[in-house]
C-alpha cells in the first residue's frame, strides 16, 4: 500500500464507502467509515435542511473524534470521510454564528488529529448521485434533491482550494461502475496507489 491512510471522500451516493472496502480487502487495511445512521438528528434535518442544522453537525463532530481517537497511529487505514469533512458541511448548512461556534469546537477538538496521505473525492453528477441514492432506498435520503447536492459538491471544491499541504485526487466517475466491472476498479486502484503531488490532481475517467 503506498500511502498508510487514504480518505475516499465524495457527496452523498458517490461510491465512496464501496471503495474503501474494496481497497481495504485488498491491502489489508483498518476501514473506517461514517456512523452516519447513529446521528438522530440526521432525518429530520434532510427532510428540509433547515432543521436541527447545528444538532446533527455537533453530533457529527462528536462521533468522528471518538471514532479517529480510537485507531492507534501506526495502524493503516482507508476511510470514507475525513475530518476536515466537519468544516465543509458546517459551512454549508449553519448560520455565519453558528458556523462560528462549530469552529470553535473543532479547533480544540482536532488539533492534532492525523492526516490523511492522500485525499480522493469521487466526482459524480448529480443525477447519477439521485439514481444511486433512490436505487439505495434509504428512507432519510428520499428527500435530498439535485440543489442541495450541486451546494455539497461545491463546498468540497471551494474547501479544497484553501489546503496547501495535502494531496488531492479528484477522480470523475460519473460514466463508470466500478463496482460492477472489475477493470474500472484496478484502473482507480493503480490510480489511487500512485504518488501524488500537494495540491489539487484531476483524472477523468470513462
Amino acid at each position: 500500500m503506498q500511502h498508510n491512510y487514504i480518505v475516499i471522500e465524495g457527496n452523498i451516493g458517490s461510491g465512496k464507502t464501496s471503495l474503501v472496502k474494496k481497497l481495504a480487502a485488498d491491502y489489508q487495511a483498518k476501514i473506517i467509515l461514517e456512523e452516519f445512521e447513529e446521528n438522530p438528528f440526521l432525518s429530520e434535518f434532510l427532510e428540509s435542511q433547515t432543521k436541527n442544522n447545528l444538532a446533527v453537525e455537533l453530533q457529527f463532530l462528536i462521533d468522528r473524534y471518538h471514532q479517529l481517537n480510537q485507531v492507534d497511529p501506526n495502524t493503516k487505514i482507508v476511510s470514507d470521510y475525513f475530518i476536515d469533512k466537519s468544516l465543509i458541511f458546517s459551512s454549508a448548512n449553519l448560520t455565519p454564528a453558528e458556523k462560528q461556534l462549530f469552529d470553535n469546537y473543532f479547533s480544540v477538538l482536532f488539533k492534532k488529529t492525523r492526516k490523511p496521505d492522500l485525499l480522493v473525492y469521487l466526482d459524480v453528477h448529480s443525477d447519477r448521485l439521485l439514481e444511486n441514492i433512490k436505487k439505495r432506498g434509504r428512507t432519510y435520503e428520499k428527500t435530498i434533491n439535485a440543489t442541495y447536492l450541486e451546494k455539497v459538491h461545491n463546498s468540497y471544491l471551494n474547501y479544497f482550494e484553501s489546503l496547501e499541504d495535502q494531496p488531492i485526487l479528484i477522480l470523475d466517475t460519473s460514466s463508470i461502475d466500478f463496482v460492477s466491472d472489475p477493470s474500472q476498479y484496478e484502473e482507480i486502484k493503480s490510480i489511487v496507489m500512485s504518488k501524488h503531488p500537494n495540491g489539487v490532481n484531476i483524472k477523468q475517467l470513462a
